[in-house]
Parts: structure tokens; C-alpha cells; sequence
């Protein structure tokens, strides 16, 4: 299956719509013929938006047979199990907790800045084993040492 395409049916709606604070993060196809698309925006996407970047590639697809008959198509925003990939995701979420994943370790903490190079992130860690007594810690990761970032569910 070819992401390519889809990639492009969704970039050109966007552009054509004027949706310029919306972008594509991902397409991931599965041979079973399931087709993701996922997008997100500076100010958050909504349904509305994606139902309409749906409609449209669907559109597409059913008239050029180009998955055949039977795909599964799901358009959204990437939600909080999926990794943060551009620069963009970082800048809106500044001020969220967060998960990031290094090669030597794994951060936990609230991402309070972020730059093309680096990232900003506050731990609060007790100040010694057991000791309900805690200091806040401000690591700077390297962005270019940054494996994986997801945003941390807080109930």
C-alpha cells in the first residue's frame, strides 16, 4: 500500500483549505488494507477537521480502486500514545508532563521549554531515598539525543 499517496491526498487538503496551523504527522497502511492518518495542529485539531480530510481522501481512493474494494480508512489527531515527532508538537506542549526516552535513560518530568536544540524538563525528586522531602531538578536534554517523547496521562 502506498503512504505516499495518502500523504499527499491529505497534504494538498490542508493547503487547499488554508488549514495552515494543521499538518500531517503520520500514514501507517497494513496490508490488511487499514490506512491511519494522523494530524494535529498548533491549536489542536478537531473532528470536524478530520472527518472532512477523511471524506475527502475516501473520495479519492474509491475512485481510483487504488486500495481496492476493502480498506479501513481512520483519520485523527495522534492522541497521547503516539510520540511527538516535529518541532510544532514540542512548542504546544509546553508546560505538560512528559515522557522521554534517551539511550542512557527516561525522563519524567514537566517539559517548561523547548528549542530546536534543546529540551527544558523539570523533575521533582526526593531529596533523598524515602524521604517525602522534594527538590525540583531542571535537566537539558539535547533534542538530537531525544528517541521518544509522549505526553504523560495525569488523572
Amino acid at each position: 500500500m502506498n503512504s505516499k499517496n495518502i500523504s499527499r491526498y491529505a497534504q494538498d487538503y490542508l493547503e487547499a483549505n488554508g488549514w495552515d496551523d494543521c499538518f500531517l504527522v503520520e500514514v501507517i497502511t497494513s496490508p490488511s488494507g487499514k490506512i491511519e492518518v494522523y494530524l494535529d495542529s498548533d491549536t489542536g485539531i478537531s473532528f470536524l477537521q478530520c472527518r472532512k480530510v477523511s471524506r475527502h481522501i475516501e473520495a479519492i481512493i474509491d475512485e481510483s480502486k487504488e486500495f481496492g474494494e476493502k480498506y479501513t480508512l481512520e483519520v485523527s489527531s495522534p492522541g497521547l500514545s503516539r510520540p511527538l515527532k516535529f518541532f510544532r508538537q514540542y512548542k504546544k506542549n509546553i508546560g505538560r508532563k512528559v515522557h522521554v526516552k534517551t539511550a542512557e535513560k527516561t525522563f519524567k518530568g514537566i517539559m517548561k521549554e523547548v528549542s530546536e536544540q534543546e529540551m527544558l524538563l523539570e523533575q521533582t525528586k526526593p531529596i533523598k531515598k524515602g524521604s517525602k522531602k522534594k527538590i525540583i531538578v531542571e535537566n537539558r536534554i539535547d533534542m538530537k539525543d531525544i528517541l521518544e517523547t509522549k505526553i504523560a496521562v495525569s488523572f
